[in-house]
């Protein structure tokens, strides 16, 4: 029986713990045979290694869990790799936040102008990782977790069109199981039809097991008035109403354009002005992440290594280990379970361009992926995504030909940059606190 190699590339990362914890607690169906954690970060992967390591030997006798710097040494026999990278680490994010914001535009991670700064550190890295497991584990499948998906998907497509690599982010897959929750239907029961690309897209229809769309009782629901809720109060991460104030968002956006129910991230485009306007431009997501979610894992590893035993840890699974692990399981058992995936179009999306990547469900299986078929799609949707993708390609170009008027180019194309002058102002400004990290543009 073919046995499986796992690798973790940025496994200093706070999310790795409960990734190992999914792969360990699933080893017999994903015939695991090892897990090797991978950083560039010598004292991150330290800490994440020692814990995952102590986890393993506690729970999963005869899986064993080792940790490097070495990427030859971690890549070697792979048969997966995680990707879940972040250069510069949530420091150099607070800057992609905050530099947009002192001009009144987002600062987002994945969204604005953030998220641009994020895909010129990112891609040329991401590719690097790409380009080294070509050599050294050629049949290895690739699964990207890292953000900014959309332009480092296009990145990766381009590049390397023949890797096995996949795409992937668990917004889509969140979403929906908050939706599901509302409708007090089991997710497994529910298929969702959906198109767009990476936190840019909608939900068209939602079906149940007999059928039966739900989207339609939904939006009469929201256009009646009704307070739609679509977050448990009781669930949100303490001192941090993040995800609450985001649904609250994407129900307002379904209640302006209520043909398709929106990914909450449509939300920074749709609203703009209004979100920004009440963002706190000192305090951003990076610094709740960096003063909350990394301390919170990364005290609890060295309190565990300290002590010895992970016995006690707070840390968890939850729906990004579990959904990278799910599409795994796919591909190793064939199961041919539906996956939101960022996929070349290739006709998939029939009015719009057959290049691009866009993000779609698709069925998966050990061959890979077959995308479902979504249509003709209206015109509105069609052309934000028309803008969007062009932003991201120029932005991709940016990145790989170094070239300062393609970065600006796209810039513009940026439906939250609303001139000129302040979108050349945030690019000098990125490009000064990017030195290190950036490639040259000129």
């Amino acid at each position: 029986m073919k046995k499986n190699k796992f690798v973790v590339v940025g496994a200093g990362s706070s999310y790795t713990p409960a990734i190992v914890a999914v792969l360990l607690s699933r080893k017999d169906d994903l015939k695991l045979s090892e897990i090797a954690l991978y950083d560039i970060d010598e004292k991150r992967v330290q800490r994440t290694g020692r814990f995952c390591e102590m986890y393993a030997a506690e729970r999963a006798d005869g899986v064993p869990v080792t940790y490097t710097t070495d990427m030859e040494e971690a890549f070697r026999g792979a048969n997966f790799l995680f990707v879940q990278i972040r250069p510069g680490c949530n420091q150099q994010r607070e800057k992609d936040e905050k530099i947009p914001l002192s001009h009144n535009i987002l600062g987002q991670e994945t969204c604005g102008l953030g998220g641009f700064s994020f895909a010129l550190r990112c891609i040329p890295a991401i590719l690097d990782i790409v380009g080294k497991a070509q050599e050294i584990c050629p049949d290895a499948w690739i699964l990207n977790y890292s953000n900014p998906e959309a332009m480092i998907s296009e990145a990766i497509y381009r590049t390397y069109p023949n890797a096995k690599a996949l795409c992937i982010c668990d917004m889509p897959i969140s979403q929906e199981e908050t939706i599901a929750d509302f409708l007090q239907v089991p997710h497994k029961e529910l298929t969702f039809q959906y198109f767009g690309l990476n936190h840019f897209g909608w939900f068209t229809h939602i079906y149940d097991k007999e059928g039966r769309d739900l989207l339609p009782a939904l939006r009469e629901r929201v256009l009646s008035g009704e307070k739609v809720s679509l977050v448990n109060a009781e669930a949100e991460e303490k001192h941090d109403n993040y995800w609450g104030e985001m649904y609250e968002h994407a129900i307002d956006g379904f209640r302006a354009f209520p043909e398709f129910f929106p990914l909450v991230y449509m939300s920074y485009y749709y609203f703009h002005n209004e979100i920004v306007s009440h963002m706190d431009k000192g305090y951003t997501r990076a610094n709740y992440v960096l003063d909350v979610r990394e301390k919170v894992v990364f005290d609890d590893c060295e309190r565990c290594i300290e002590a010895g035993t992970t016995k006690g840890s707070a840390l968890h699974t939850g729906v990004h280990g579990n959904y990278i692990v799910d599409i795994a399981n796919a591909i190793i058992n064939n199961t041919r379970e539906r996956f939101i995936i960022n996929t070349m179009n290739r006709g998939a999306i029939g009015n719009f361009n057959h290049d691009a990547v866009v993000e779609i469900p698709c069925y998966v299986g050990s061959a890979g992926i077959e995308p479902v078929s979504v249509g003709y799609i209206p015109q509105f949707h069609k052309s934000l995504m028309e803008a969007q993708k062009g932003y991201e390609k120029l932005a991709v170009e940016a990145a790989l030909t170094g070239s300062y008027q393609k970065a600006l180019e796209a810039v513009l194309l940026n439906r939250t940059v609303p001139s000129y002058a302040v979108g050349k102002a945030v690019l000098d400004e990125l490009i000064e606190a990017n030195k290190g990290y950036w490639n040259e543009l000129k």
